[in-house]
């Protein structure tokens, strides 16, 4: 074993910097900076910054968490693991990276060039990737190795082997591309059956549910003083979990009351109001905010290393407000989601119109606002149309004096 000493921050740096090149997406890449951040407090209970094998067996040892976390916190460390002893990226589970046949590998590559210059973001190329290299190899089994002899049979089997039933659509854009420039003669997009994903209700708190949760936060603390900005930003200005973890002080404008970002999910910029409650939330926070000046970014964890916030630690922030405040969430979400969306809804169910409404949650699909105004079952029942009064045989099954026979 070559047992590199290398300190742990410049390790973790260095095993994150790989995982980017292997083209990890964010969200797994804060899973890994969520567990380093726990080692590395770790190490500082064991008074060094250096990490060994012994130390991160220790770790997952002393770890009490559900089987899950555990799997996680073990790749993780065998991450850490592999590095110091040099030797090369591999995927734990020995899973090959799947790639398309020598004969299609032009195809793909000028496809996803196609998606980059249409303006997907590198998350979407990938997904499409990922499908379109799975169809590809599927139609090789089906001894298919030319495009230009596809037939419905070779595209309907290839299909069989997707259980993301999401990925038919990016089949489906695919094949349509393969028509438009001519590799095949025949658009055989129209065969890939259409999947519809059902759109839930938001889930939705009273205003009253909303104080309750603002009000169970003990503001005594600098814990507390920073949790109720977080909470404030997204119940009374919208702002997704992301969008908090990120902002930075150089986003605020006390002196004009405006915070202006670009939005971690759309890229769109947002330039929104504050209202007063989260404007004297935010300065109070930052007020007692000791890192704020370091790195620029609004929010914290409490503890050593001190970095930002995740998105993780917004859901435990608000699971336990939630807990504090007596309010029920069973069966309904109860993240940073869920304020959002019962602001929105409170603004429709106001009179606010749809494009105030999607102007400040910062939408680009105008339609995807008026599904909010559906969760004000009290509002709705007022449009509920009375049913005419019955009469003749079905009056007289409801009374019980005819009973009605089924064939």
């Amino acid at each position: 074993m070559d047992n590199k000493a290398i300190p742990f921050t410049e390790l973790m740096n260095a095993v994150l910097d790989q995982l980017k090149s292997q083209r990890y997406l964010e969200s797994t890449l804060t899973d890994y900076r969520r567990t380093y951040q726990r080692i590395n407090v770790f190490l500082k209970e064991q008074e060094t910054d250096i990490y060994t094998h012994e130390l991160g067996k220790a770790f997952i040892d002393d770890s009490n968490v559900c089987k899950s976390t555990l799997s996680s916190y073990v790749c993780a460390v065998r991450r850490l693991d592999d590095y110091i002893d040099g030797k090369p990226y591999r995927f734990h589970h020995e899973n090959q990276t799947l790639t398309a046949p020598r004969e299609y590998s032009d195809v793909i590559s000028a496809y996803l060039v196609e998606c980059e210059n249409n303006g997907n973001k590198p998350a979407t190329v990938l997904s499409k990737e990922r499908a379109c290299v799975v169809f590809l190899n599927q139609l090789a089994l089906e001894r298919c190795f030319n495009l230009s002899q596809l037939n419905a049979e070779a595209v309907t089997r290839a299909l069989l082997v997707f259980t993301n039933k999401d990925d038919y659509a990016r089949i489906r854009q695919f094949l349509k591309y393969l028509a438009d420039t001519g590799i095949t003669k025949t658009d055989f997009s129209g065969i890939v059956p259409r999947y519809k994903r059902t759109v839930p209700l938001p889930t939705v708190y009273t205003p009253e549910e909303i104080f309750k949760i603002e009000d169970s936060i003990d503001t005594s603390t600098n814990t507390g003083k920073r949790n109720l900005a977080i909470v404030r930003l997204a119940s009374r200005m919208a702002l997704r979990a992301g969008d908090i973890t990120r902002l930075k002080l150089s986003e605020i404008n006390f002196d004009n009351g405006y915070i202006t970002i670009i939005q971690e999910k759309t890229g769109v910029p947002l330039s929104l109001k504050m209202p007063t409650e989260v404007s004297d939330s935010l300065a109070l926070h930052l007020e007692n905010d000791d890192h704020s000046s370091e790195d620029g970014y609004v929010f914290h964890i409490m503890t050593a290393p001190y970095g930002r916030i995740t998105t993780s630690v917004i859901r435990h922030i608000l699971n336990e407000c939630f807990d504090n405040a007596n309010i029920s969430t069973e069966g309904k979400k109860h993240g940073s989601h869920s304020l959002r969306s019962s602001l929105a809804s409170s603004m429709v169910n106001d009179g606010a119109s749809y494009e105030v409404v999607r102007r400040i949650l910062g939408h680009t699909d105008p339609d995807v606002i008026k599904r909010y105004a559906k969760a004000d079952i009290e509002n709705l029942r007022l449009c509920a149309i009375d049913p005419p009064s019955p009469s003749g045989k079905f009056l007289n099954y409801l009374s019980g004096k005819e009973v009605i026979k089924h064939v």
